[in-house]
């Protein structure tokens, strides 16, 4: 695509040099000397032309150069500023093409950005090994095995090193599920499962140790250097805790009041971890404060209740009782009708307004009354917000809404349904598409026009393309392919 930079035009200008010494008129030689200067006549007017208007030139000149150091400088901020932001692109200087690649998954898990790099977790033939790479050319920095892979008479071994939105830092978390035996005596087979926990310096691969989480385990996630980590007792109690992940030393710790599994009447826990939020579900809806455990509301059981995360606050709906945006304690601020849209990036260029998903139609309401600013009717779900942009998709479409009015400003039929959601690097949509042979494609679309400034093929199978750590990463069945 044409760099998104306006190019400086500047003009050729003929300016005739000033006069010499040497060429002005000189007094004939006959004359007598005087001690006394000479006074000479008025300047030639080219000469005064010359004396006047170049000030004019060198202003121009000025003028052209503080325009592009500006410009430049107003680049590297919007570029700071976009690669600043989880899940989006780093911006494209042209149409991507295939950096490097590698063996790797599209389980959640598998990869992450770490140190700058970008860190892959494959299962080989010997072990499960967690591999640092250069985002740029791939050469890799270190790897080390985390768990062998399992042997015959025993479950399936599982690795998964949980990621953050953005970059984790100087350290990577991985959690292996270590297999019990399938063919022993009783008690063998009743043993609880054993997950062990290996934290890895993300600088030099080194393991820092590792602990352990005995109980049949509900779910787990990451947030900043520690690890909240949900199992069920023997009564179906849900027990959750916050640890460091470094040492397994528990931050907080709590333990339901209900029973949040019941097998009998078909009730299952689940726990999910919504900073600054963690919910659990089951046998109740238990909404805790993910930096001290706190509980900030208790909804009953089967009513239905859905929480979603809004910054600092949040929100809840329910089919009695509609929407409440809550603040950070759990209190009630206002209604709204629907969840607001979890999107996969955000740069705040919208922070006084919500996002609402009302299923046939997205709104936007003031952030601070719930007061309703717009409303659009679309079949299409809100994906991410950028540059005042909210991007849409659905089926075998996706476009972009203006996320002050709600107006539509492009949408795109691809042809064909979408194998993943669309992402963004700040000045393009980029999504799927097919190519007039029916192949898969890589779209290039203006955010702001829709007019689409590059096609590249994607091969067969692609099952997602993300954006990790501003790295535009497309993920097959077995293979990870790093764009740029």
């Amino acid at each position: 695509m044409a760099d998104r930079r306006p190019a400086a035009r500047m003009q050729l200008v003929e300016v005739e040099d000033a006069p010499t010494a040497a060429a002005l008129p000189r007094p004939p030689d006959d004359l007598p000397r005087h001690d006394a200067a000479v006074t000479q006549g008025p300047p030639r007017p080219r000469a005064r032309l010359l004396r006047r208007w170049w000030p004019v030139a060198a202003v121009v000149v000025l003028v052209v150069v503080v325009s592009g150091v500006v410009s430049a400088a107003r680049d590297r901020a919007f570029v700071a500023r976009i690669a600043a932001v989880p899940g989006l692109v780093r911006p494209l200087d042209a149409a991507p093409e295939p950096l490097w690649e590698t063996r790797g998954s599209t389980l959640p898990g598998t990869i992450l950005a770490a140190d700058g790099a970008l860190v892959v977790l494959e299962g080989g033939d010997r072990a499960w090994t967690v591999t640092s790479h250069d985002p740029t050319s791939g050469e890799r920095r270190w790897a080390v095995d985390v768990a062998p892979v399992s042997r015959a008479g025993f479950e399936a071994t599982a690795a998964v090193c949980p990621p953050l939105r953005g970059d984790v830092g100087e350290l990577v978390v991985c959690l292996v599920r270590h297999p019990r035996v399938l063919y022993s005596d009783e008690a063998s087979i009743q043993e609880m499962p054993r997950i062990m926990v290996v934290p890895v310096s993300a600088q030099d691969g080194e393991r820092l140790g590792e602990w352990q989480v005995r109980g049949e385990l509900v779910a787990f996630d990451r947030v900043e250097d520690d690890l909240v980590i949900g199992t069920l007792d023997a009564e179906g109690r849900m027990t959750v805790q916050r640890r460091d992940a470094r040492t397994g030393d528990v931050v907080w710790s709590v333990v339901t009041s209900v029973v949040m599994n019941d097998p009998v009447i078909s009730v299952a826990a689940t726990m999910r971890v919504l900073p600054p939020l963690v919910v659990l579900d089951g046998g109740a809806t238990i909404v805790l404060d993910v930096d001290d455990g706190s509980t900030l509301m208790t909804g009953p059981r089967f009513g239905g209740l859905q929480v979603a995360a809004l910054g600092d606050r949040f929100a809840t709906w329910a089919p009695v009782g509609g929407g409440r945006v809550h603040d950070a304690d759990g209190t009630a601020l206002f209604e709204v009708a629907g969840l607001p849209a979890q999107l996969s990036a955000d740069d705040g260029s919208e922070a006084g307004t919500i996002i609402v998903d009302e299923g046939s139609q997205v709104s936007g309401v003031d952030a601070a009354s719930g007061a309703p600013r717009w409303r659009t009717p679309s079949s299409l779900d809100p994906r991410l917000l950028v540059s005042g942009r909210l991007v849409m998709s659905g089926a075998d479409r996706y476009g972009v809404l203006d996320a002050t009015d709600g107006s539509t400003v492009w949408d795109v039929d691809t042809g064909d349904v979408l194998a993943w959601d669309p992402v963004s690097d700040g000045t393009l949509v980029i999504g799927p598409g097919t190519s007039p042979d029916g192949s898969p494609e890589l779209w290039g679309l203006g955010l702001e026009d829709g007019v689409r400034y590059w096609a590249v093929p994607l091969p067969e199978g692609v099952r997602r393309v993300d954006a990790v750590g501003g790295h535009l990463v497309v993920r097959t069945e077995s293979d990870l392919i790093v764009y740029g």
